[in-house]
């Protein structure tokens, strides 16, 4: 009787498992083509869900598979391998590139933060005053007095809650505003640093969220229409951002994207430049926390004229962002 329940129960868990693995198989591929997806407006509000909400769901789905370990081929074994791997690329777990070395030149050390969610500007004075760091970028910065935080020996302007603290003078040259899609407040400013006789063009940017499609989804009642509008406005800002960047070899872009990088949207306007977490960060590097996930959506991009030293993501601040510090190199000239 015992044979019989056994060799029933392993004939099931075979005609189970293999389909099993096949969806698993599909459900990571999907996720994994993530920064490639069309833009259809009908994926909006799916992409939404995949980027934006947690990601741990995939690898308790694909660890699913263990329950029939014991009638799985070698095949199958190695695909569950595989299939944790895809998982935890989705997670967004990070290797360093070992491929990208250092270079010599004049180092900048950078930090970007958005302290608008609870963030407190005496801890990020604090670590001012700790990392001396050569730029300050923050975005979602309200009623604050730059000079009196961080002294007089740094140059520094807030507009529309974009600010930035420099050791070094810099010339505003532009900036874009949110009425050309009808909102208010500017999402990006752009500057100029002479930095030892090279001129690098510096953007502080806080683009536009997705929360408000995210909070339909949420409460059950997804708004494709109101999906749409906040893509279009996401993708408008991305292209001017894009066309900005363009050809120029001293570029760094800093702040609240609003967007992970494998987000197809970030694939298509940010891919020519190096995201400096994406080079050298190490684990999941979130930025962004809820109640119950995190996100990595704050980054710092560089071109191919400036190399990174090194990068990491300052976890001891409140508030529902995290600093990202990264310390650039300015190429020498070869």
């Amino acid at each position: 009787m015992k044979d019989k329940i056994k060799k029933w129960i392993i004939t099931n868990t075979r005609r189970f498992i293999s389909p099993y693995l096949i969806f698993c198989s599909l459900v990571c591929f999907i996720v994994t083509l993530l920064p490639w997806w069309p833009s259809f407006d009908s994926l909006i509000i799916l992409k939404y869900i995949l980027l934006f909400g947690p990601r741990w769901w995939l690898l308790i789905v694909v660890l699913f598979i263990l329950l029939g370990w014991y009638v799985l081929s070698k095949q199958q074994k190695i695909m569950f391998f595989i299939l944790i791997l895809l998982s935890f690329n989705y997670l967004d777990f990070q290797l360093p590139q070992f491929w990208h070395g250092n270079s010599s030149g004049k180092e900048i050390k950078i930090i970007s933060a958005n302290i608008g969610g609870g963030g407190s500007k005496e801890v990020i004075q604090l670590l001012v005053a700790i990392e001396q760091p050569d730029i300050l970028l923050l975005q979602e910065a309200r009623k604050i007095n730059l000079p009196k935080l961080f002294g007089e020996q740094y140059f520094s302007e807030c507009v529309s809650g974009l600010c930035i603290v420099s050791k070094y003078p810099f010339e505003n040259t532009d900036s874009l505003s949110r009425k050309i899609f009808g909102g208010w407040g500017q999402f990006a400013r752009f500057y100029k640093i002479d930095i030892l006789g090279k001129e690098v063009l510096l953007a502080n940017i806080h683009l536009e969220t997705p929360r408000s499609a995210l909070m339909s989804i949420l409460y059950l009642s997804p708004d494709q229409a109101l999906a749409e509008r906040v893509e279009s406005n996401r993708e408008l800002e991305a292209n001017l951002l894009n066309l900005w960047a363009e050809n120029k070899p001293y570029t760094i872009i800093a702040g609240d994207f609003n967007m992970p990088a494998d987000e197809n949207l970030y694939q298509q306007n940010f891919s020519m430049l190096n995201n400096a977490l994406e080079v050298k960060g190490f684990a999941f590097n979130r930025t962004k926390y809820t109640s119950w996930h995190g996100v990595k959506i704050d980054h710092i991009l560089y071109s191919d004229g400036i190399s990174l030293s090194s990068v990491e993501v300052v976890e001891l601040v409140k508030g529902d962002h995290r600093p990202v510090m990264a310390t650039l190199v300015i190429k020498a000239v070869e």
